[in-house]
């Protein structure tokens, strides 16, 4: 179980870091890139505001205990290091959150008032998924509360909980290993679950188009699913990186070659597929290129042994 959480948060930083090189190239620059069904090999290893701001929810919670929103958005704040690659939308949320509004209404004063749908919540969100794995609604209510933060827009905020709901079924599953027939039905029960959880029905009819005995062609993916930045064009499409391949690899380097923007889609998937499958199953190359500076590889490592211990200790 230990090793699912830190498989959760580190698949998250390494994924991030795998997609990082080539945020919002296309498909065809991403092949020329990393090349076609080689060897993946970590270009740079540095992550974004994906995993900067992912570290920040985990540290609140281990803080905590638990979910505090007030305490999260002041460790936004103190965590932001705006060469990581912030959206306009979130760095305007946090200034507003850094000169003293509230976390409750900062985020509602952006784009025009409306609030950002983008998957800046989604992407951060895997500590809530292993935290609250075992608690549903708590689940999905700190997923939204959360959100709000910087993602007030209801569809920010569902593309958040549902993200959070695959990595807590994630957690739950393929403990056992299993034949890859057992592992399928896990997966298509996996698929089940997630349909009945989405309430909003711009995700449910994007989860309705993943279909576990059919392989989509990368254009289908990125035409159905999407590869962009609005949550519901990236959670159902990191979600469906994880449920077609076998392995934590496969699964994100799938994710990252659809282009687009794929550090946060190799980042949600690298969360999905670090809670099923464990730390160990990621690609040692990959973790060993993964920045390891004051709160690199090491210290996430620890973060999430550390959520581990509260989570098991309540």
């Amino acid at each position: 179980m230990k090793r699912k959480f830190t498989g959760a948060l580190l698949g998250s930083a390494v994924g991030d870091a795998l997609g990082a090189p080539v945020e919002g190239c296309s498909r065809q620059k991403v092949s020329s890139v990393y090349g076609e069904g080689g060897e993946w090999k970590m270009i740079s290893g540095r992550y974004t505001d994906d995993t900067e701001m992912m570290i920040g929810v985990a540290e609140s919670l281990v803080a905590n205990r638990g979910f505090n929103a007030e305490d999260l958005a002041r460790r936004f704040v103190a965590n932001y290091d705006p060469s990581r690659g912030y959206g306009p939308g979130t760095k305007e949320v946090l200034r507003r959150l850094s000169e003293g509004e509230s976390w409750e209404e900062a985020s509602k004063k952006v784009f025009g008032g409306a609030g950002s749908y983008g998957n800046g919540a989604a992407m951060r969100v895997a500590p809530v998924g292993v935290f609250y794995c075992d608690d549903l609604a708590r689940l999905k209510e700190v997923a939204y509360k959360s959100s709000q933060i910087t993602h007030s827009h209801e569809l920010g905020k569902e593309g958040a909980a549902l993200q959070a709901f695959c990595v807590a079924l994630a957690v739950r599953g393929g403990r056992g290993g299993g034949r890859v027939g057992e592992r399928r039905r896990e997966r298509e029960g996996m698929l089940h679950e997630l349909k009945g959880f989405v309430k909003n029905a711009v995700f449910r009819e994007k989860l309705e188009k993943i279909e576990l005995d059919k392989a989509k062609t990368r254009d289908e993916v990125v035409r159905e699913l999407g590869n962009g930045e609005a949550a519901f064009n990236s959670v159902p499409t990191a979600i469906y990186s994880f449920l077609r391949t076998e392995s934590f690899k496969d699964a994100v380097a799938f994710a990252v070659s659809l282009g687009g923007d794929p550090d946060t889609i190799g980042a949600m998937t690298g969360a999905i597929s670090g809670a099923y499958y464990g730390e160990t199953a990621i690609p040692k190359a990959w973790l060993e290129k993964l920045e390891d500076g004051r709160k690199g590889r090491r210290y996430i490592k620890r973060l999430a042994e550390e959520l581990y211990r509260v989570k098991i200790s309540l």
